[in-house]
């Protein structure tokens, strides 16, 4: 694992650089990569582990929340990532999982009329913030009487969405707030090779608990997000401020 910055020796530096992760393998060769768009969101060590290990799997202490449908098909939602609790700064990942029994499948978009591709809605409170996610890959899968292949799932398929709170979350935190409901709605509609059957609307609700964010003792920015950790970061601040102002 390298956690690194490249920069080019001709070019100046400026600014704040944004964490990320390169995952190597024993060759030393970069098997994936942990990047986010903002400073503020990084990733935690389960995401690591679990893009080496491969699969995703719940903790034992992290919201989870499923249904069992009649045919088998198992439809749950749970949060990953610092031991279930949402806090301002890290990045957790919410997953749905759709588990499909042999010889059925679900569809991705597109789909003829009268079909139903799978869709995902997550609502929570103000503060609760996600990304789009991740999808797993699909196969195309011949239709009768429908000229150009559909895009299909079956066996187990996991929806990543990278989730974290925003600074809103963090008052409600020093307002005693414990805890906040999260609702995820899923529609699909399951087929085998020969029809379809009655697309389902199913929605999960994942009560998920919330804690004060840690960030370097810079003053009184702390006061936004929560407590503060031992390390004092103003030296660096410091030397990024003066290389602006000489640059």
């Amino acid at each position: 694992m390298l956690n690194t910055i490249v920069q080019p020796e001709e070019a100046p530096f400026y600014g704040i650089p944004f964490p990320g992760f390169f995952l190597l393998n024993e060759d030393g060769v970069i098997v994936d990569k942990l990047f986010n768009r903002h400073l503020a969101h990084r990733e935690g060590i389960e995401a690591i582990l679990d893009s080496f290990a491969g699969r995703i799997a719940p903790g034992d202490n992290e919201p989870t929340a499923s249904i069992e449908e009649s045919d088998g098909i198992r439809v749950s939602a749970f949060l990953r990532g610092g031991g279930g609790v949402l806090r301002v700064g890290p990045q957790r990942r919410l997953v749905v999982r759709i588990e499909i029994p042999e010889g059925l499948h679900i569809y991705d978009d597109p789909v003829p009329t009268g079909m139903i591709s799978t869709t995902i809605t997550i609502d929570g409170p103000d503060g609760f913030r996600h990304e789009p996610a991740k999808k797993p890959p699909t196969y195309a899968f011949e239709l009768p009487g429908v000229d150009e292949p559909l895009q299909v799932w079956d066996g187990t398929a996991d929806f990543v969405f990278p989730v974290y709170a925003a600074s809103t979350l963090g008052r409600e935190v020093e307002d005693g707030v414990a805890s906040i409901g999260v609702e995820i709605t899923i529609r699909y509609q399951a087929c085998d090779e020969a029809q379809c059957f009655i697309p389902r609307t199913r929605t999960l609700h994942l009560e998920v608990p919330i804690g004060p964010g840690a960030m370097p003792n810079l003053g009184e920015m702390h006061g936004i997000t929560g407590e503060t950790v031992k390390m004092d970061s103003m030296a660096h601040m410091k030397r990024l401020v003066e290389r602006k102002r000489t640059g």
